[in-house]
């Protein structure tokens, strides 16, 4: 099947509608005298399904789903590492930050990044690691909006820049109308059809397609130009560093990684969520099937010009009438349940740690609200624009976790683990440990190394010497999760 057919138009707007309506129920059924903190914190009272299809959602949405297509069609098997990255990262995060975080967040009701880093260090150090947080996510927005776009552009044969814009559009709508508790509850729904498409529906038919596994490996392994595609060691050590210094930092220091914590029931529910996403969600499951599409693409259609491209492709050329217009569904919705999520991650920075902590300290429950849907508005836009500038998925997702991970990983590592971490230590970490990164993003990345590998190069040093050369100021609380 070469274009959608009547099934699939039917498919999609069948898939749209129950999500229109989870959405709607909960936001009719939120308490009114709790709205802040249903907006932004979800209740704190999610489930383990919820607390998991959320936090598997929103990390290996739109943005990963379009961008390991291309990494398979490009690299093959061993694209897969990139993901497995990220699921080692969750799965340490649920044994060493989960608990602490949680019972921190239970306690005193706290909200962000810049919330934890206040209570443990000072406001400064509070401000900065919430300015760094909400730049490194808002950039992430922009990677999710341009994955939604290529989407459309592939399926409904869209022109690129309106396809981000009716993208962008239609995110921005969806994320001003519903708080955090909506999108965890579309997240099972959205969640639970990606998975089913992709690896129960999508890779068993693309083998029936190619002739089994066989057949594609004799064919790939026939050609100097595509017999690495089945080696597992085919990606170099340096691309495997880059991944890893970029990547496994990143659940550390995620703004939604944050608020799922915040947002599930209690620690044990938090802490079992996040293994789950990344054993066996992250992998092996979401990362070989998602890699093996990009490689039946290759096989199938060796001449696409944007592997990126690869993913909606095959969707489009395997799957029966209404099977497809369900799992391109799915994408789509999964790049709205990444991005708004993410976009709700600068919008409470913002509110919280900015609006009510400087500008309006006595402002109401209710004012609030309307401050973070404004902020959603206007930082939805300039992601759009952005979006718009930067039309690579995986280059604009590579950049926000460099921004975050080279500033504020280790300041989070002090704040847990190292009682004698001060406030100048982390101060200075993030600053030039994020800047560095910066600036060598920009440059270009002489020698080959990316930037994300300043953040171990500065911003750790910076942290130990500084903390060692420094006392705690009275504002610090040394002992808070040691």
């Amino acid at each position: 099947m070469n274009s959608l057919q009547f099934l699939d138009y039917v498919a999609m707007l069948t898939y749209f509608l129950v999500l229109i309506w989870i959405g709607v129920s909960v936001v009719r059924s939120r308490n009114e005298k709790n709205k802040y903190d249903s907006f932004l914190a979800a209740d704190r009272n999610m489930n383990l399904l919820q607390t998991t299809s959320s936090a598997a959602a929103t990390d290996i949405g739109g943005g990963f789903s379009i961008a390991m297509g291309g990494l398979g069609f490009t690299l093959g098997v061993s694209g897969s590492w990139m993901i497995a990255v990220s699921g080692l990262s969750i799965v340490m995060v649920s044994f060493l930050m989960v608990p602490k975080v949680k019972r921190w967040s239970d306690k005193v009701k706290g909200l962000t990044t810049g919330d934890l880093f206040a209570a443990r260090f000072d406001r400064k150090t509070g401000t900065l690691a919430a300015v760094v947080i909400g730049l490194s996510w808002f950039t992430f927005v922009g990677g999710q909006i341009i994955a939604g776009g290529k989407l459309l552009q592939v399926t409904l044969n869209m022109n690129l820049t309106v396809a981000v814009l009716v993208s962008g559009a239609v995110i921005l709508a969806y994320t001003i109308m519903g708080g955090l508790k909506a999108v965890i509850y579309t997240d099972v729904f959205q969640m639970l059809v990606l998975m089913i498409g992709i690896v129960f529906i999508a890779v068993p038919i693309g083998l029936i397609e190619v002739g089994g596994w066989s057949a594609m490996a004799q064919q790939f392994s026939s050609s100097d130009s595509t017999k690495h595609l089945l080696d597992w060691s085919a990606v170099g050590w340096r691309q495997m560093l880059g991944w890893f210094f970029a990547i496994f930092p990143v659940w550390f220091i995620s703004i939604a990684a944050m608020q799922r914590i915040i947002a599930a029931r209690d620690v044990k529910t938090a802490q079992r969520g996040f293994f789950l996403t990344g054993i066996p969600i992250e992998w092996p499951l979401f990362a070989i099937g998602s890699t093996m599409i990009g490689l039946f693409a290759r096989y199938l259609i060796p001449d696409l010009t944007d592997p990126e491209l690869a993913t909606p492709m095959i969707i489009m050329q395997l799957l029966p009438a209404g099977i497809a217009g369900l799992v391109i569904a799915a994408y789509i919705a999964a790049v709205m349940s990444s991005a708004d999520s993410c976009l709700m991650g600068p919008v409470a920075i913002f509110t919280n740690d900015i609006y009510k902590r400087y500008i309006k300290p006595d402002s109401s429950e209710l004012h609030l609200v309307r401050v973070a849907r404004y902020a959603t508005l206007i930082l939805g836009i300039l992601a759009i624009v952005t979006a718009y500038l930067i039309p690579n998925v995986l280059d604009l997702i590579l950049y926000a976790y460099t921004f975050g991970s080279a500033g504020i990983f280790f300041p989070m590592l002090g704040l847990l683990f190292w009682k004698k971490t001060t406030a100048k230590g982390a101060f200075w970490s993030m600053l030039l440990g994020g800047s560095s990164a910066v600036i060598y993003s920009i440059i270009g990345e002489p020698f080959g190394f990316a930037a994300s590998y300043l953040g171990w190069i500065i911003g750790l040093p910076t942290l130990i010497i500084v903390s060692l050369l420094s006392d705690h100021s009275p504002e610090e609380n040394p002992d808070l999760f040691i």
